[in-house]
């Protein structure tokens, strides 16, 4: 009985820590690059290329450092889909390339709503 009580509590521990690392980092940054990458889409659709450069720069570099630490707990390929394509959105920005930026605006709109659709707490996530 010892044994079953002790299993039950380290359940619980794990779905609390999940519940918290999904409700402080995974809901919190989804919403911040959803977001953002709206005001980059329309920055872009404005022809605003200097703005949208330095706003490039400042999500590449909150990206570094949420890929440090999602790293470790997230999926490897998810992680990887969305580095890789903030690097080809950065690219097509400075080549202020409109259709191909907006194209993977919306790439990385549907990468990170992979990343919290999997990783939110639900009956299909646990078992």
């Amino acid at each position: 009985m010892r044994m079953l009580i002790i299993s039950f509590i380290f359940l619980l521990a794990f779905i609390f820590l999940w519940w918290w690392f999904n409700s402080t980092s995974i809901e919190v940054m989804t919403s911040y690059f959803w977001d953002n990458l709206d005001n980059l889409s329309d920055k872009i659709n404005n022809d605003n290329w200097n703005e949208a450069k330095r706003d490039m720069m400042t999500y590449s570099e909150r990206w570094e450092e949420t890929r440090k630490i999602w790293i470790y707990f997230l999926n490897q390929y998810d992680v990887n889909s969305i580095d890789s394509s903030i690097r080809v959105l950065n690219s097509y920005i400075i080549n202020s390339d409109k259709s191909l930026s907006q194209g993977e605006i919306e790439n990385l709109k549907v990468l990170f709503g992979i990343i919290k659709d999997s990783e939110c707490l639900s009956l299909e996530n646990i078992f």
